[in-house]
């Protein structure tokens, strides 16, 4: 799942994964916050209210999983698929 970097521009991506009930937030560990969640994680750029700058580097921090859907309001992201 995602890793947003621990700064005030990223902040309101973190904040908005802790209304998702499925998610949780981990406290910063090197400068990063894990979001991870058991089902596909969906964020909107509308409900972050964040910049374009700050939305298309969403995931700077890296990523562990799939992005399913990345369009300029909506991302979801799900589990990465396992080789057969």
């Amino acid at each position: 799942m995602p890793y947003v970097l621990d700064v005030d521009e990223f902040r309101p991506i973190v904040e908005s994964a802790r209304r998702i009930p499925e998610c949780t937030i981990s406290d910063p560990v090197n400068g990063y916050h894990k979001i991870v969640s058991p089902t596909e994680i969906i964020l909107r750029r509308r409900d972050m209210k964040v910049k374009p700058a700050v939305w298309y580097g969403l995931f700077t921090g890296g990523l562990n999983g799939e992005i399913a859907e990345f369009n300029r309001g909506e991302v979801r992201v799900i589990s990465a698929k396992r080789p057969l």
